[in-house]
């Protein structure tokens, strides 16, 4: 009885892992290095038309622009889309926008802005903080009308300014700097050096950067208007 038990939840498991392979063998890599999976039902008009399952299990019908595919692999058979064409404005070869693909694929994958997103949040808080201090300059002024006497934090109203300085300060600060690919980074290891590769990772990298800091300067200026709102006199 257990033996045929076991087997029964062997049969199962392995049912269960076949019908998994099979709703994922078909991919879709686009140009920017997403990837979208699902059972690819064909190519016209321009569109290559897919089914998606959704977490539910849901099944609903996808199509993507065939300008911004690079290739799709349907059972297991790797189509190239991209061609190189000076009048669509596609002046790499294949094999460099392949490179450039892998590039943003591994910058999707292993790039991960820690430093952009926390640093962005210590340098908002601490101007959303010091945006209500209050200085004695302000309370010597013979039009200062306010009910405090003595200078400090949380003493003076907040205002927008640190909204309108910090987040586009740092947006485009850290767009900017230039930084070295660690090889920890880099799933295509093969493509190491390869200009190509470097310039996909870094466009993509690049987007994570800007957008690491735009996060991280809006939460670091709310976390200080929270703390204002708990510490005001």
């Amino acid at each position: 009885m257990i033996l045929k038990k076991q087997l029964l939840f062997v049969f199962c498991l392995l049912t269960y892992a076949n019908v998994f392979a099979q709703a994922e063998k078909d991919s879709i890599l686009l140009l920017n290095g997403k990837v979208y999976r699902g059972t690819i039902t064909g190519m016209s008009d321009g569109f290559l038309k897919f089914n998606e399952i959704d977490k539910k299990g849901n099944t609903f019908t996808s199509q993507i622009e065939d300008y911004r595919i690079f290739s799709y692999t349907q059972k297991g058979q790797e189509s190239i889309v991209y061609q190189m064409d000076e009048f669509k404005n596609n002046f790499l070869t294949v094999e460099e926008a392949k490179n450039v693909t892998l590039g943003s694929y591994d910058a999707r994958k292993r790039f991960k802005p820690r430093f952009v997103f926390w640093s962005s949040f210590a340098l908002s808080y601490a101007a959303s903080i010091f945006d209500t201090y209050l200085p004695q300059h302000v309370i010597d002024n013979p039009n200062y009308f306010g009910g405090q006497t003595s200078p400090g934090l949380f003493k003076a109203n907040a205002t927008m300014i640190p909204f309108l300085i910090a987040p586009p300060v740092l947006t485009i600060g850290w767009a900017f700097p230039s930084f070295r690919i660690k090889e920890k980074q880099m799933i295509q290891m093969h493509l190491v050096n390869n200009e190509s590769y470097y310039h996909g990772f870094h466009r993509i990298a690049k987007q994570k950067r800007i957008l690491a800091a735009l996060k991280g300067s809006l939460i670091g200026i709310g976390s200080g208007l929270i703390t204002y709102a708990i510490f005001k006199p």
